[in-house]
């Protein structure tokens, strides 16, 4: 990819972790997360959705990247990752909470923030604050740019007919909601510059009635690819994520993957350029068998919570079980007010409920 080699296919696929302190920098505890999953073997860490505007910040304790003085407080990640990572790649996530009540915001604050009343100068103002945030990404050490365009934020809002309800050149038909996006993506660029991977997560699917469905988000997918990006990492969902995760693996069954049959429209879509799903996977036989179907990397986010060390198990050592994660959702379930952490399998948890 460009200027990027991944030492596997492995791709920490960005979790929220709620874990700076109220000003967005970095603290020790989340510097702890990304060294334990640097030395657990993953090849690309994406670190979870960081702030482009103060009035963006969906979390209480979110990273921010929205001034120079974020710099050196996300570049520790990019060093610790760097030092301990055994050639371990890593992106920042770049976030727009925009309006409350979609993604995985249960309990968030609000943002305040409306796209239908947004005027053209406010709009101007978070495509800049996209572009100079990459620029900080870039200085802070990072390997990679990666941009939060699903889920229901604000990317994802511009893109979907539920939640876009703007008559002027930004709303109304395909073309005029992908122009947000496209500009987003030369804003980036523009400070970048063409070498420095550009990777973007999108919907597959709104999952939502009156939402967009594959054949335009396919299309989206060839428009990110033209305006420079190097990855589409495919996900899905605008709203009430976990009730659809838990829906989604019913159907996905022994199959694992939720988005499984995504992956040959997007291959096309996307040619040349990488392709990622996530949501679901948890054996290496079925990352296997995703690769041979046209995957170049295979995103995982919940197992490495609860088994950060998971990627090196299961390519270095003769334990090829499949992720102790059960997909109980309980991780997603705190992150709008509490720290990460797996609470399926905390064992101290344990431990105190038996005093």
């Amino acid at each position: 990819m460009k200027d990027m080699t991944i030492k596997n296919r492995f791709l920490r696929s960005a979790t929220m972790e709620n874990m700076a302190d109220t000003d967005g920098f970095v603290t020790n505890e989340l510097l702890k997360v990304y060294y334990d999953l640097a030395l657990g073997g993953t090849g690309l860490i994406i670190t979870g959705a960081c702030s482009v505007e103060e009035r963006a910040k969906t979390w209480h304790q979110q990273t921010a990247i929205w001034s120079d003085q974020h710099i050196e407080s996300m570049g520790k990640i990019a060093r610790i990752i760097q030092d301990y990572g055994d050639g371990c790649k890593s992106a920042v996530q770049l976030h727009h909470g925009g309006m409350v009540g979609f993604g995985y915001s249960y309990g968030a604050k609000d943002t305040q923030y409306s796209l239908k009343n947004a005027t053209e100068a406010e709009i101007r103002d978070v495509i800049k604050a996209f572009g100079k945030s990459a620029l900080r990404v870039k200085k802070g050490g990072f390997d990679a740019v990666a941009v939060h365009g699903a889920h229901g934020y604000l990317i994802s809002q511009f893109l979907s007919p539920v939640t876009n309800k703007r008559t002027d050149s930004w709303g109304g038909n395909l073309e005029n909601r992908m122009r947000f996006i496209k500009e987003i993506c030369y804003s980036i660029r523009e400070n970048i510059g063409d070498a420095m991977p550009l990777l973007w997560k999108l919907n597959c699917a709104d999952f939502h009635e009156g939402g967009q469905e594959i054949e335009a988000y396919a299309e989206v997918a060839k428009i990110l690819v033209a305006a420079g990006v190097d990855l589409i990492e495919l996900s899905g969902g605008l709203k009430d994520q976990i009730k659809l995760r838990a829906k989604l693996m019913k159907k996905a069954g022994a199959r694992e993957a939720y988005f499984r049959d995504e992956v040959k429209p997007f291959r096309q879509a996307v040619g040349k350029s990488l392709l990622a799903i996530t949501g679901g996977i948890r054996s290496l036989t079925v990352i296997e068998e995703l690769l041979e179907e046209g995957l170049d990397l295979v995103g995982i986010s919940r197992p490495l919570i609860c088994e950060p060390a998971l990627p090196d198990r299961l390519l270095k050592t003769p334990d090829k079980r499949s992720a102790k994660c059960t997909s109980c959702n309980k991780c997603l379930l705190r992150i709008a007010e509490q720290p990460l952490k797996c609470v399926e399998f905390d064992e101290f948890k344990k431990i105190v409920e038996r005093l």
